[in-house]
């Protein structure tokens, strides 16, 4: 499979994009948001003031503190929103681009890391940002891998249904499954480790090739 060039980028900045509500009002809160998402990237980490983010987002500084009781908490959202904002045009992609079921699963597994080699940049601050908010908040980070977890069981029981796939237990077979493409997106962003070819874009198929295996599913080209 071939994804059109800058794919995962263009869904990616388009879900941190601040979008009206209905009738063109935004709200101070998804004014901070934004503003916060652009100085993410910009800066390539979270140390940037309330002073700045409020100059950014055009609000008062206590305007901030009515909406987030803390920077940190504000953070968190920001993290969440940028992750979890950018699965429905994901989902929608993959949906709309194969009606096969295994392939479906296999773009879904892979395309944290096909998105990581088009953008190592917005990579690495989505990346530090969930090291970071886990030492203080695991419960976000679970709050934030839900939805991508619950999307891959849903591939998986469409792969399973259509007998492509024999998962031996649903649950712990999406754990283990979302488990390994975070770590291994981590040790692509932070250097945790290298795969042991030197094409390190070679490791998003052996992720999928690994996970196929597990879920009981075809070898040989006809998985590829």
């Amino acid at each position: 499979m071939t994804l059109e060039p800058g794919w995962a980028e263009r869904m990616t900045r388009h879900a941190v994009e601040r979008r009206p509500a209905r009738g063109g009002f935004v709200g101070p809160r998804a004014k901070l948001i934004a503003a916060g998402q652009r100085l993410l990237l910009e800066k390539g980490d979270s140390d940037y003031t309330i002073e700045e983010l409020v100059r950014r987002a055009g609000v008062a500084i206590k305007t901030f503190y009515r909406c987030f009781p803390t920077k940190e908490e504000f953070l968190r959202t920001v993290f969440t929103t940028s992750v979890t904002g950018a699965l429905p045009r994901i989902r929608e992609y993959i949906l709309a681009t194969s009606g096969d079921p295994l392939e479906r699963l296999r773009m879904a597994v892979t395309w944290p890391l096909v998105w990581h080699r088009e953008n190592e940049s917005l990579s690495r601050v989505i990346a530090y940002e969930h090291v970071r908010i886990a030492r203080t908040s695991p419960e976000t980070i679970a709050v934030t891998g839900r939805p991508y977890e619950e999307f891959v069981r849903e591939l998986i029981v469409g792969a399973a249904e259509a007998g492509l796939v024999r998962p031996a237990n649903l649950d712990w077979d999406v754990h283990i499954i979302t488990s390994i493409v975070t770590t291994s997106f981590h040790t692509l962003v932070l250097g945790m480790g290298e795969p042991p070819e030197p094409d390190r874009g070679a490791l998003a198929e052996n992720v999928w090739r690994f996970c196929l295996t597990a879920l009981h599913g075809p070898a040989g080209p006809a998985a590829a």
